[in-house]
């Protein structure tokens, strides 16, 4: 039985006028008793509704099953057994306001808990959005050309195939140095190269041309650390020919993190 079976049913006027069986009845006052919300709107008498609220239905013979149960009975016999209307309509305000108050504290304990939910959620979102900003602002920094503080050397040999590790690994200078990098270049026929220079998995970062090998048959270029942010670079080395062509020498990968 429901709000929606008692509307539909007409099972009020049919409990008052004593229509319903006993079974009927009986189903009808448990869910009063279990629904005080609900029994609060149903159109009955206050001294019903008291007692509905107060306790459960008895039994009934089964000589009664057209006569309204023993709760209904108690009602309409108030007068006789000197029902006090005032006392019962005040314990009905007392049941009523209970299940209010238990539905209330239900509805705030949700909240409370949807509350906590949500500030985890954010603290974690503002967590993580920091995070972010910090990385953001660090390679902002990082990528600000600065003067080298030092000078690093690095002496150097080519890989003939394009590299998938780090052939060497320089780390993220702090601060800035000018990397000096000599390529030993005494074995090639080629006296003038170019040198191109990109970030792994992101792009182009530089590319020098027609830089010649010095007196010692050595290929040097310096480089300012603070022009590259941190990450793996790809270097490659190409020499040109006598026609003005140019030819695969030779690759390099640095570790800059």
């Amino acid at each position: 039985m429901d709000r929606k079976y008692i509307e539909n049913e007409h099972i009020v006027d049919r409990y008052l006028s004593g229509e319903l069986t006993v079974r009927e009845a009986r189903e009808f006052e448990r869910f009063c008793c279990a629904q005080p919300a609900i029994l609060n709107d149903l159109p009955l008498p206050v001294s019903v509704k008291a007692r509905l609220a107060r306790r459960p239905a008895d039994s009934t013979s089964a000589d009664f099953k057209d006569l309204p149960s023993a709760a209904m009975r108690s009602a309409l016999a108030a007068g006789e057994e000197g029902f006090d209307v005032a006392e019962e309509q005040l314990e009905w305000r007392r049941t009523s306001r209970g299940g209010v108050n238990r539905m209330v504290a239900i509805a705030m304990a949700v909240a409370l808990v949807a509350a906590v939910a949500a500030a985890v959620v954010y603290s974690r979102q503002a967590g993580t959005a920091t995070a972010q900003l910090q990385r953001l602002q660090r390679e902002q920094t990082s990528r600000k050309m600065q003067a080298p503080g030092s000078v690093q050397t690095l002496r150097l040999q080519l890989s003939r195939a394009k590299p998938v590790e780090a052939t060497t690994t320089i780390g993220w200078p702090v601060p800035p140095q000018l990397l000096d990098i000599f390529i030993d270049a005494t074995d090639g026929k080629y006296n003038m190269f170019q040198i191109t220079i990109d970030k792994v998995d992101e792009g182009r970062v530089m590319q020098l041309h027609r830089v010649a090998r010095d007196s010692n048959r050595e290929l040097r270029f310096k480089l300012n650390s603070s022009a590259f942010g941190p990450g793996d670079y790809l270097l490659k080395f190409e020499g040109y020919s006598w026609r003005g062509d140019l030819e695969d020498i030779g690759w390099l990968r640095l570790d800059m993190r």
